[in-house]
């Protein structure tokens, strides 16, 4: 599934394979890659040449000469492949363009989660989509701005980091490689966090980030793991493999519907104050316990009793 690395090579293989190239035709089927949109706006990028590509954690912006746009998030599936343009275009192709060096290159996408949004670049540069996103890690985090991000929500971790306002890009295999990478439980508060453990967090991120990179870079289009790709990740998609650490099996658990993978030992169980610390030494104050301990007396109350013939108190 592509996130923050896979889109970053996503968008420097566009660069390779249309950086001053002239689009002769643009093409886009009707359907759900393309919704609220035609076929017919698809085709007007006819006749530009790209001027740059940005990238927004998992969104494209794709610029053209006459401040034309377009928008690609790749959703679950989706990717951008070349091929010879008189060359048959492989399955599940929903958009092609066809370039004046005799290439064509098509966006792909089996399930049809991604996104395909034609308009003027400054307007799609200033969507709601895009404005809403937070930092983008891969050029290094602001621990600060971070720690207080993580400190204002009760949400978990995973759940802190798979939201886009958190930072951008990270999703469900960065996220279980991160927080593996950093010995931090995943169902741990968000609150909880020192800013020690933010900082060591953060500089976990980066280290996923490129290592990531460093695997996956490569003129070919990345194969999932999802579709067969080879397996490059310490934890995610190894439920019941040995840890590389420690050699304990990695676990799944679902959180927000969601699989995360972890080491139990590596990433051993966080417990508020009150309850049995198995986790990493709690500082914050301001974390309550993650629930009413069964053991907890309930309030005392006042009972009458006869006591030789007259009535008494005690409290029980």
């Amino acid at each position: 599934m592509p996130e923050l690395p896979e889109v970053e090579i996503a968008s420097r293989q566009l660069r390779a394979w249309l950086g001053g190239r002239r689009v002769v035709s643009a093409r886009a089927e009707k359907s759900r890659v393309i919704r609220g949109q035609t076929p017919a706006r698809f085709a007007g990028l006819a006749g530009h040449r790209l001027t740059d590509i940005e990238r927004f954690g998992k969104w494209m912006l794709l610029s053209f000469d006459g401040g034309e746009g377009l928008v690609s998030h790749l959703g679950m599936t989706g990717k951008w492949i070349r091929r010879r343009a008189g060359d048959p275009p492989p399955s599940h192709v929903r958009a092609s363009l066809t370039l004046d060096d005799g290439n064509a290159v098509d966006y792909r996408d089996m399930r049809l989660f991604g996104r395909l949004i034609r308009g003027k670049t400054a307007q799609l540069r200033d969507s709601a989509a895009l404005r809403a996103l937070g930092p983008d890690p891969l050029a290094g985090i602001d621990v600060d701005r971070f720690h207080s991000v993580l400190a204002r929500t009760r949400r978990t971790m995973k759940e802190a980091l798979m939201d886009q306002r958190t930072l951008s890009g990270l999703g469900n295999i960065q996220v279980s490689e991160s927080l593996h990478r950093a010995g931090i439980d995943p169902q741990r508060p968000a609150l909880s966090m020192t800013r020690e453990e933010t900082e060591r967090l953060a500089d976990a991120i980066g280290d996923s980030l490129r290592a990531t990179l460093r695997e996956e870079d490569s003129p070919e289009p990345i194969t999932y793991v999802e579709e067969g790709g080879e397996n490059v990740f310490l934890v995610y998609d190894r439920e019941g493999q040995p840890c590389t650490t420690c050699g304990t099996p990695i676990r799944r658990i679902v959180q927000g519907g969601r699989s995360t993978f972890y080491c139990p030992v590596c990433q051993p169980r966080w417990r508020a104050r009150g309850t049995t610390r198995t986790g990493p030494l709690r500082t914050s104050a301001r974390v309550p316990a993650l629930r009413r301990e069964s053991s907890q007396r309930a309030p005392a109350r006042r009972l009458r009793v006869l006591q030789g013939g007259r009535s008494a108190r005690r409290t029980r």
